[in-house]
This record gives C-alpha cells, sequence and structure tokens, in this order.
C-alpha cells in the first residue's frame, strides 16, 4: 500500500488506468454511499470502502469476454449467467482483485463475487456495499423505485436488501426477465432473517 494512503484509496489509483471514467465516477459515488451506512450501522468502515472500490473492477469488459473467461477457468456458471452473462463481472472481477491487485481478504472477495444477486451468507459490510451500489443517485434517476431502498438502508440494511430484491422480482414478471437462483435464496434468507417469512397457503 502507497505511504499514508487508505486501502480503498491504494487500490483507486492502481485501477485507474483500467477503469474508464465513466465507471470510475459511479464507483466514487458507491464508495461515498457505502462509506456513510458502514458509519450509520456501526461496521468495519475500510472493509467497505475497499468492497465499494473493488466492486466493479471488470463490469465494463464486454459480456461475450466474461463468460469467455469464466469458461476458460472453469467457473461455474449457471444458465442465467450465460444468458446475461454481465452477471460474472462479480466472480471474475473478485479473481482480478486478488490477481493482478492483490486483495486477500476473504470477506471483501465473497462479498464483490456475489455483489449482483446478494448472498444469503452476506454480512453487515457486504450489504452495505451491495445497498450503495443499488442507490447510486444516478441509478436512482433512472428507476425512481430504489429510493425507497435508500430510506429503508437509514434504518435497517437487512429490510433495504429485501425490498430491492422484492423489486427486482416484480420487474422480471413484469418484463419476463430471468432471476439469478442465488436472487431468490437471498430473498428468502432475509424474509427468514427479518422474522417475515410466510408459508404458502
Amino acid at each position: 500500500m502507497s505511504g499514508g494512503l487508505r486501502p480503498d484509496e491504494d487500490l483507486r489509483a492502481r485501477m485507474a488506468s483500467d477503469v474508464p471514467d465513466r465507471l470510475q465516477s459511479h464507483i466514487d459515488r458507491v464508495v461515498k454511499i457505502a462509506d456513510r451506512l458502514a458509519r450509520r450501522h456501526s461496521l468495519d468502515v475500510e472493509r467497505v470502502r475497499l468492497t465499494a472500490q473493488g466492486h466493479d473492477v471488470v463490469r465494463h469488459v464486454p459480456g461475450a469476454e466474461l463468460l469467455a473467461e469464466a469458461e476458460r477457468r472453469g467457473i461455474d456458471i449457471d444458465p442465467v449467467e450465460r444468458d446475461v452473462p454481465v452477471i460474472l463481472h462479480g466472480p471474475i472481477g473478485a479473481l482480478v482483485l486478488h490477481e493482478r491487485y492483490g486483495i486477500d481478504d476473504e470477506r471483501v472477495l465473497f462479498a464483490i463475487r456475489w455483489h449482483t444477486p446478494g448472498h444469503p451468507d452476506y454480512d453487515g459490510e457486504a450489504w452495505a456495499m451491495f445497498i450503495a451500489d443499488k442507490v447510486d443517485p444516478h441509478k436512482v434517476k433512472r428507476w425512481p423505485a430504489l429510493q425507497e431502498v435508500a430510506e429503508l438502508a437509514k434504518e435497517s440494511l437487512d429490510a433495504a436488501a429485501l425490498r430491492y430484491l422484492d423489486l427486482r422480482a416484480e420487474q422480471a414478471v413484469a418484463r419476463h426477465f430471468e432471476v439469478h437462483p442465488m436472487a431468490t435464496l437471498t430473498r428468502n434468507a432475509l424474509l427468514r432473517r427479518l422474522g417475515i417469512a410466510s408459508a404458502e397457503d
């Protein structure tokens, strides 16, 4: 790490030549929101910032290239990921962060690996990054329903994450999108954690 820089700042400097400016602007906004959420919920701010900084390291890579790289590496690819290979920027990004940038915090890498669908085993730091990514003001402007997620996150990261996954599920039904199976497992886990799961009649 460069002298005087936080881990996320050091990573940002090293990513600068690899990440397009527009994408880096998104990442900067996510880091800022994630920092705020981490402080509000008494989380590990340094870990949250590092996770937010690294989450979209390969988001600019075309889907076909991500799919080819996942196949080359022998990654288990879900059918949804084959149909929507941009989802693979999470698992590929986690590998790139470890191999190219030397990130070895397993919690950071795990959070980044699953940051599109979420994961039942996410901790608070992972959820802070996940939600910050989804409520980037530019995304809220395109999809105003996300403002509710941002408001819920002030009080409960779990409730905010569940609302996001509910919104995505509603959108999937309306527009015939596929739903990643991990998103469904994550939603179910959040329902149980929040004590609001109910059995089908």
